[in-house]
Parts: structure tokens; C-alpha cells; sequence
């Protein structure tokens, strides 16, 4: 099964809403191509550039870094996909992962951690777990405060982050690679990190992009709408293009195809546009439905949005909504 590829209206993006609304034909949503559904098992594995391959699963995307030393996995993809996911890893490499990155603590993107570390060996001198078994897994300190508070029940111990760092930084260094991770607060989580392969210039930002949806950011969980936007800033800082925003720095999603600088640039702009349009009519003293009614995200629907579902449109926009009043 192939990735979705992103439908094209970027000619949309600067109309006004007022003109939209009268000579836009809408796209359907059964037009777009979706991502894998819930609870697939699929799996497509992709050469992104340099030394990273992208495994794509329903529940998130997966970057490997290959080489000589061993392999570096950042997420582990849903439950229903993880044998699919390590005959994937195998299949790139006869050597063992050496370190598995988490960019958020949610079950999507860590319900394969597991059995990944049981594949893994980690290097000489870095102790992974009690007893030596397994390997790092790396994720933000405030990650286990949402697991604690939010997953316990449905996330066993032994998939949760090992190898926590408290500050906005952490680096590594295999195969040659400088690897940069950020923490984002108050992203999609309070637990959000991009992870920045500099020698191979791809950048893996979990869910605080993800070319598929409206940002699903989780209120409850420390997220935010503008701290959505303030993380997609820094991508947007960091990423390299060749050629007129295209090419250069390569983006990993949470979800959907590799993406370049001019897709970050889009979506954050997406956003930035419906933050504000919500804002002005919260200012105006106007309740979620008369929000909802003046359909402030129309012109993006059609691309992002989604009529049933675990995230549909009227979910985010009742997110927006409540963040911003």
C-alpha cells in the first residue's frame, strides 16, 4: 500500500473565505487518499535520504538510521503492526538497534517499543535497562508523567521511555551521525520532541506534523494550538532547502509522505490562519457553534479534515476553540 499523497490546491491558500465560499467547489473527502486504517497491520518501508528509511504504519511513521555500528529507531508504530515492523528492521539490517527514540508518550508511537528492545543489544558501557536487558529508549521526563496519569492502564511498563532527559535538549552520535533531540512543550503533549539527523538532514517530528490531519493535540496532555505552531517555527528554522523550498532537509511526518520545507511552511500557515479566524469571532463574543457554523477552516477541510473518525474537524476546531478562549 502506497503513502497518500497530499491533494494539490495550494491555489486555495490565499483566497479569502468570503470568495471560497461562493466559487469553491469543496473536494470530497472520499477524493483524498487516507492513511492506513486503525488497527492495521500494513507496513511500507522507504528510502528517505543518506542513511534513513521511513517504515510507515497506522499508528505512526518510523525513521531507522542504518550503518555500521547498529540502528537507530525513533517510534515503534501500533500494536497491530509491530511484527510487521521488526521483519521491516530485519530486513534493513542483520546488525541490532542500539537506541529507540520516542517523539511523544502516546500509544501510537510506542506500542512496539518491546519488542523492538528485544532485538536490540545495546553498546558496550550504556546500560539499558535493570538487569542489562533491552536497550535505551529515549523519550522526554515529562512523557512518564502522561503515561502515569493517562496510559497506565493501557501501556505496559515495559514499553514506556527508559532513558528520559529533562531539559529542551539530548544528543547522540552512531554511524558517523550527529543527532539532535528538541523537546517542544506544549505541542501536541507537554512530552513532544522532533529528533534532527544532521549528517543525513532528515528531521522525524512525530505528530506535531502530520501532513494527513489537523494537528491532534490533546489539551488534557499539556498541548496546544500555539505551541503547534512554535514547534512547526523551529522545524521550519532548522529545515535546508535545495531549490525553491523543496528538496534539502527531508521531514518525516507523524503520519503521511516525506515532506519538504514548503509542506511545513503550508501547514503552519494552515493554522495560523485558522487560529486567528477563530480568535477574532472568540473576541467578537461568538459560542463554539456559531464558530463552527462560519466554517473558519473551510478551504483546508477538504484536505486535513475529516467527517468521522477519531479526530474529525469539528474536534479540532472545538480544541481551537477552547485553547483560545
Amino acid at each position: 500500500m502506497k503513502l497518500p499523497q497530499r491533494t494539490k490546491h495550494k491555489f486555495l491558500m490565499c483566497t479569502p473565505l468570503i470568495l471560497l465560499s461562493m466559487l469553491v467547489i469543496e473536494p470530497t473527502l472520499a477524493q483524498r487518499p487516507e492513511p492506513f486504517a486503525a488497527g492495521s497491520d500494513e507496513v511500507e518501508m522507504i528510502h528517505v535520504q543518506g542513511n534513513i528509511f521511513m517504515i510507515a504504519t497506522a499508528g505512526s511513521n518510523i525513521a531507522v538510521l542504518t550503518g555500521e555500528q547498529g540502528l537507530i529507531i525513533v517510534d515503534s508504530g501500533n500494536n497491530e503492526a509491530t511484527e510487521n515492523v521488526v521483519a521491516a528492521i530485519k530486513e534493513l539490517s542483520p546488525l541490532p538497534p542500539r537506541f529507540l527514540i520516542n517523539t511523544a508518550a502516546l500509544p501510537g508511537h510506542l506500542a512496539g517499543n518491546a519488542a523492538i528492545s528485544q532485538i536490540g543489544q545495546s553498546l558496550p558501557g550504556i546500560g539499558a535497562t535493570q538487569g542489562g536487558a533491552g536497550i535505551p529508549i529515549v523519550g522526554h521526563a515529562n512523557g512518564l508523567t502522561i503515561l502515569v496519569t493517562g496510559f497506565i492502564d493501557e501501556i505496559p511498563y515495559e514499553k514506556w521511555p527508559n532513558n528520559t532527559f529533562f531539559g529542551d535538549s539530548k544528543a547522540l552520535y552512531l554511524n558517523g551521525e550527529p543527532i539532535d533531540m528538541e523537546h517542544q512543550p506544549a505541542a501536541i503533549t507537554q512530552s513532544d520532541i522532533f529528533v534532527h539527523f544532521r549528517q543525513s538532514d532528515v528531521l522525524v517530528t512525530g505528530d506535531i506534523f502530520d501532513i494527513t490531519s489537523y494537528p491532534h493535540f490533546y489539551l488534557e496532555l499539556g498541548g496546544s494550538l500555539q505551541g503547534v505552531i512554535d514547534a512547526l517555527n523551529r522545524i521550519i528554522d532548522i529545515t535546508i532547502p535545495e531549490f525553491n523550498q523543496q528538496g534539502g532537509t527531508l521531514v518525516i511526518p507523524g503520519h503521511g509522505r516525506i515532506a519538504s520545507e514548503s509542506d511545513v511552511v503550508e501547514y503552519r500557515d494552515m493554522l495560523t490562519i485558522i487560529r486567528d479566524r477563530v480568535q477574532v469571532m472568540i473576541n467578537e463574543g461568538k459560542s463554539f457553534e456559531e464558530v463552527l457554523a462560519a466554517r473558519p477552516s473551510l478551504e483546508y477541510d477538504g484536505i486535513y479534515g475529516y467527517e468521522s473518525g477519531d479526530w474529525t474537524t469539528r474536534m479540532f476546531l472545538e480544541a481551537v476553540y477552547e485553547d483560545l478562549r
